[in-house]
């Protein structure tokens, strides 16, 4: 009889690694339909792009690691489509393979490849690429604006997106109802709010995301979001209503990635706790982490970095997930 020893906790999932990574594969086809409306063939082509270098990057590290080539690993085909999704139509595509690379090469296989990960590697992609090019990275593009595939793109009209305004302290002026449909300058992927909660369904149907996740992050996220808000307001010769609170909760939420990151990234099984309870628990500090990071952090978009900071403290919850879980079983048996 020969025994594999797998990693604890020892949790069984009836879904495999293809499956689950099949399914996001699947979703992410959906958003980039709407991407290629929205901006034209280029966004299909970064893609393509990003893909391409996150698997031969992840062939690459195999190679040199004399370790058994995979091709049943869809692992580096899911982090090759996000990563552009969270970034601007027009971003160089220099930049997105750059984030690709070092989401593979330093976020993945360092740390024993795919199910081993401690860190999400988009995330880690898109954080690093953030670093480096904060002036590209975060200057959008307006949408229904077809850009060309290639050549120079000097002329296409920019602007801030709406997370920047809320950054500054303002107030977007872009309709709920538009953004909910994606007419709204963002990243080339996160602006489909209407497609991403589809995909979110989709995705909880299929038990590939555990609903707690991505519930109690928004929820955390929000009302984050609104304490700030509040807080802030507390020393103004007019006091911010409450349906104003409101609206701000909502663009907080609808802005940046933090929709397709809230779905994408912070419910991947492998960087995230195994237990439920374990699950609520990351996910809500995790919501307060992300908006601490937006409103007082260095960079309009604070959600990658602190996925990354949430990720090193999985070990933690998953500890105390188990001891609570233990306790249970005693309690039980008494």
């Amino acid at each position: 009889m020969k025994i594999k020893p797998y990693d604890a906790p020892h949790i069984r999932h009836p879904e495999s690694t293809r499956t689950l990574m099949s399914d996001a594969i699947i979703t992410l086809l959906f958003i980039y339909a709407m991407a290629f409306y929205y901006y034209g063939l280029r966004a299909v082509m970064l893609g393509l792009v990003s893909v391409a270098a996150s698997y031969i990057t992840d062939i690459l590290c195999r190679l040199v690691a004399r370790r058994k080539l995979n091709f049943r690993d869809l692992s580096p085909i899911v982090t090759g489509m996000l990563l552009p999704l969270m970034m601007p139509a027009a971003i160089d595509y220099s930049i997105v393979i750059a984030a690709a690379v070092f989401a593979i090469l330093v976020a993945k296989h360092p740390f024993g490849g795919v199910g081993h990960n401690v860190f999400n590697p988009a995330a880690a992609g898109f954080s690093f690429v953030a670093i480096c090019f904060p002036d590209k990275l975060f200057t959008y593009t307006l949408p229904l604006q077809h850009l060309p595939v290639f050549g120079s793109l000097a002329e296409i009209a920019t602007t801030a997106s709406p997370a920047f305004t809320l950054g500054i302290g303002g107030l977007p002026q872009y309709d709920l109802v538009e953004m909910a449909l994606g007419n709204f300058p963002g990243p080339m992927g996160a602006t489909n709010i209407l497609v991403i909660l589809a995909c979110l369904l989709y995705l909880v149907f299929r038990n590939t995301v555990h609903w707690e996740s991505p519930v109690f992050f928004f929820l955390s996220a929000g009302i984050t979001a609104f304490v700030i808000r509040w807080i802030a307001s507390l020393g103004a010769t007019t006091p911010t209503s409450f349906t104003t609170l409101l609206i701000y909760m909502l663009y907080e939420l609808m802005s940046g990635i933090m929709l397709l990151g809230g779905v994408f990234l912070l419910g991947d099984p492998v960087t995230t706790p195994k237990r439920d309870w374990s699950k609520v628990a990351f996910a809500v500090v995790a919501g307060i982490v992300t908006m601490l990071f937006r409103r007082y952090g260095g960079f309009e978009e604070g959600f990658t970095f602190a996925v990354l900071l949430m990720n090193a403290t999985v070990w933690g919850f998953d500890m105390l997930g188990e001891r609570l879980a233990s306790h249970v079983r005693r309690r039980r048996t008494q």
